[in-house]
């Protein structure tokens, strides 16, 4: 956790423009910005919904020209802007439109007075690991991704298993039969890794977690490294239409023989969090921990 940058001067808007909810949340914003004196710019396909005197600009020079880029959507649209944000430090705030959200915590209704809180610089930064794929092929690297969020390898929309080889830090753990691997931070702990059977981590533990997406083995289960270890995947047998996935934004096709070598990104995504943000109580509310309360009955 950082200090926030001072006060911010400009914001920049992106978001999905196809979301009902968007217009009603540009004009909060965009009236937000007039009570502050702040400048308002937004990314090029909000074109048609933000209002007028709003500038709207390509995404390297919106990026170049704001203190602070807000997204506005779901997790989807927070984690498309991380890969428009690409390693220039900006510090990313998520206002959701959406159902679930464990990025865009900041809910519409409370839209002006987090602004408010960014004019004053009321306001902290999170500098959160993304994580790293370099396929190799034939000796050479055929690509490099990077994801805040994680990195899958499965057959797309194929529903046929993959034969994979783990290593982690030169050691072997074997061959498995599965659906696909999930390699995530933290971050992305709530995510894909989640659902695979994956545990919850607090944003600042220093590592990366892998989740076996139905292996066809009950011993092979997902497991917690830390973020300086070694992972390697070396795919042995895919058929065809294996790729290697980035956040569900970037994919790259793989081929049998390829190696996977994963680990932490040198370029950190800077999240915005206010002093009233809190890791424990979004996942109390967005996975309903506890449950519903009981009615109180009399005489109970």
């Amino acid at each position: 956790m950082t200090p926030g940058p001072g006060p911010v001067r400009t914001i920049g808007l992106l978001g999905n423009a196809s979301k009902p909810d968007l217009p009603p949340a540009i004009e909060a914003a965009a009236e937000a910005c007039r009570s502050h004196g702040v400048r308002l710019l937004a990314g090029r396909e909000l074109a048609g919904v933000v209002p007028a005197g709003v500038d709207v600009l390509e995404a390297p020079a919106l990026v170049a020209a704001c203190d602070v880029i807000v997204a506005l959507g779901g997790d989807g649209t927070m984690l498309r802007a991380t890969h428009v944000l690409g390693g220039s430090g900006v510090p990313l705030l998520g206002v959701n439109l959406g159902s679930l959200g464990y990025l865009t915590d900041i809910p519409v209704p409370d839209l002006a007075r987090a602004f408010a809180q960014l004019v004053t610089g009321d306001f902290h930064l999170e500098d959160r690991t993304q994580v790293q794929c370099r396929v190799m092929r034939d000796g050479a690297e055929a690509a490099q991704l990077s994801a805040l969020n994680d990195l899958v390898i499965n057959m797309g929309q194929l529903p046929r298993a993959i034969e994979m080889e783990l290593r982690l830090d030169g050691d072997s753990l074997g061959h498995f039969l599965g659906d696909g691997v999930v390699i995530s931070t933290p971050t992305g702990s709530t995510a894909y890794n989640l659902s695979a059977g994956g545990p919850i981590c607090a944003t600042d533990v220093p590592c990366l977690l892998i989740a076996p997406i139905c292996p066809h083995a009950l011993g092979m289960r997902p497991l917690v490294v830390p973020e300086s270890t070694e992972i390697e995947i070396i795919v042995l047998r895919t058929g065809e239409g294996a790729v290697l996935t980035a956040d569900g934004q970037e994919t790259f096709n793989l081929v049998d023989g390829d190696h996977l070598h994963f680990g932490i990104a040198l370029a950190r995504v800077r999240l915005v969090k206010f002093p009233q943000s809190s890791f424990y109580r979004v996942m109390r509310h967005k996975l309903n921990w506890g449950g519903p309360r009981r009615r109180e009955r009399k005489g109970r």
